[in-house]
């Protein structure tokens, strides 16, 4: 994929005249009950592929090519999303807070049916394409933040997610970090978010390979109906302007099941491919 090689170069043939007239936002993003920092909370215009991440002190920094037009949405996992009108920003509201959400106490469960491990998605670490996305030749790369890959799953069985796994081809970051998401699937595209606790994975050092989560502790459980798991693009650290992409190794498939978005708040765009990212699960069996 050399999506993020034709922006870079469009990028650099622009008129100065058109970037000058970009608009930098920079504030922090607290939660509204504590005034704590929400670190790494997204941020993202409808529809449009403007948006970042937040970092760990819920501190931003988001780029609009121009005067903003549409609502900014600010969210996070385990907070109400929080809607600013175009207005607010352009009278100078940069600090954003996020409501945390209401947590369900979960059923008790009497007992739990007999399981057996298996596999939830592609363990393969060969495709016929690496998906490749990056800031390469660009002096920033928050506004890359907050990309998501991933694809739809569907449990034959419920299942309990013991762990996670996506391989890496290449990474050129000495930092990068994802967040793991689940969506149920709606008219063949990511729907409601389902995940009510962050779970992030941390590749370090130009980390590559199999990257794995320990899922065990969160008692993520599915159901049998299909599902979409998402990495999100949350941080990354290189300081040289070129140089600078990560890939993961996707195979062509008959059906469209691979799910893509520039930011938090895209449009999803869906391919008759699959990624190398894939479930260590416990599957339910029914007793005999």
């Amino acid at each position: 994929m050399v999506r993020w090689l034709f922006v870079s170069l469009l990028l650099s043939i622009a008129p100065a005249a058109l970037l000058a007239q970009a608009l930098v936002l920079e504030g922090q993003v607290r939660n509204a009950r504590t005034g704590e920092p929400v670190p790494f909370a997204t941020l993202g215009v409808v529809g449009r592929n403007i948006g970042t991440v937040a970092d760990e002190q819920g501190q931003y920094t988001l780029r609009f090519p121009g005067t903003p037009t549409d609502t900014l949405i600010i969210t996070s996992v385990g907070f109400l999303r929080t809607a600013v009108a175009p207005a607010a920003l352009l009278a100078g509201q940069r600090a954003f807070v996020l409501t945390p959400q209401e947590q369900a106490l979960p059923d008790v469960v009497v007992e739990r049916k007999p399981v057996h491990p298996a596999l939830l998605g592609r363990n393969k670490p060969t495709g016929d394409v690496l998906w490749t996305a990056g800031s390469s030749g660009k002096e920033t790369v928050d506004d890359e933040w907050g990309w998501e890959l991933g694809t739809v799953l569907t449990p034959k069985r419920p299942a309990y997610l013991d762990a996670f796994h996506v391989y890496l081809a290449t990474n050129t970051y000495q930092q990068l970090r994802f967040r793991l998401n689940l969506y149920t699937l709606e008219q063949g595209r990511p729907g409601r978010a389902l995940l009510s606790q962050d779970v992030q994975l941390t590749c370090t050092d130009k980390q590559r390979g199999w990257v794995n989560v320990d899922l065990s502790s969160y008692g993520i459980k599915l159901e049998a109906q299909p599902v979409v798991a998402t990495i999100q693009w949350l941080q990354s650290e290189k300081t040289e302007p070129w140089d600078k992409y990560f890939s993961i190794p996707v195979t062509r498939q008959n059906k469209h099941q691979m799910v893509e978005r520039e930011n938090s708040q895209a449009i999803w765009t869906i391919s008759a491919m699959q990624p190398s990212l894939y479930f260590s699960v416990l599957e339910e069996v029914e007793k005999k």
